[in-house]
């Protein structure tokens, strides 16, 4: 019987590695469940596998369309369960890896969703009162949940029932989180915290280094910076670079510090929404364990 596992996490901490560690051991294939990553344009700022890695292990939701295309959670949803319902009827396993939230349990529960229609992020240009009268508006339930005055979540929830193409409410009315397939779940984290911020600082240096200012640059000339994945950390910051408001020095040091405001934000969603084992990936010997157990599992056909 064919099985998922998944690993997931929070940025910098070495999932893709440890994903194809175990695909190669157990004949899987790999899926990427990171909404950056599917575009073209932005391999470089999804730290997407590069082809060396990719070698002898086929890998699916990574390249898949142009910026200009776009992509959302229905489509990628119907797209991966495609693709996992093909490898089982081949008798392949398949690992997940990534750490897109809405996307990763669109794949794992029995979530549903409508076509979305044509989403841009068109909420910068509204003030918080206009903004919250939107909710108000379309969903009166979740607007007395958010404060006024928390832009962020605001303008996350208009995105959400755009690209879902209802309320929120209604969407979560709609999820029982039945899981689809037998399932491991590994959510990998680092202990000591003062190592990740390290290891963060590197992940944005070594995409430097790739070119990363020349892929957004690149990306630019094709959509603005309105574009949903424009606003994806490491794409956004280079706005004010390109506008000449905004020295190259000080946009680098901003998408590390935004880097690691997403890990903070990372750890408490994973903690709060997926039940799954905990990794420690500054511990190189419970990695070891973790792999070989993954792997045993996934070849176990009797679990």
């Amino acid at each position: 019987m064919s099985k998922v596992c998944v690993i997931t996490g929070l940025t910098a901490t070495g999932k893709s590695q440890l994903a194809i560690d175990i695909a190669k051991e157990t004949q899987a294939i790999i899926l990427s469940v990171d909404s950056v990553a599917v575009y073209h344009e932005l391999q470089i700022a999804s730290a997407a596998p590069t082809l060396h890695q990719q070698q002898n292990i086929p890998h699916y939701g990574i390249n898949m369309v142009s910026i200009k295309e776009g992509m959302d959670v229905a489509r990628f949803q119907a797209y991966a369960l495609n693709v996992i319902q093909e490898a089982f009827i081949k008798n392949q396993n398949v690992v997940l890896v990534g750490g897109s939230g809405l996307y990763l349990n669109a794949i794992l529960y029995d979530y549903e969703f409508k076509e979305a229609t044509n989403v841009t992020n068109k909420y910068d240009e509204f003030d918080n009162q206009s903004l919250y009268q939107m909710i108000v508006d379309k969903d009166p339930e979740q607007a007395l949940k958010i404060h006024i005055n928390n832009r962020k979540r605001l303008i996350r929830a208009l995105t959400l029932m755009d690209e879902v193409a209802m309320s929120k409410t209604d969407h979560l009315s709609l999820q029982t989180k039945q899981l689809r397939f037998p399932l491991k779940i590994v959510t990998c984290d680092v202990k000591d915290r003062n190592l990740h911020r390290t290891l963060m600082n590197q992940r944005v240096d070594q995409m430097i280094k790739e070119g990363l200012q020349e892929e957004v640059f690149n990306a630019s000339q094709h959509v603005d910076f309105n574009h949903p994945a424009m606003s994806a950390i490491g794409v956004k910051q280079w706005e004010h670079v390109f506008n000449q408001c905004m020295s190259i020095e000080s946009c680098i040091q901003q998408i590390k510090t935004k880097t690691h405001q997403f890990a903070k934000r990372q750890r408490t969603w994973f903690k709060h929404q997926l039940q799954s084992e905990w990794l420690y990936v500054d511990d190189p010997q419970s990695v070891l364990n973790k792999k070989e157990e993954c792997i045993a599992w996934m070849n176990n056909s009797q679990d």
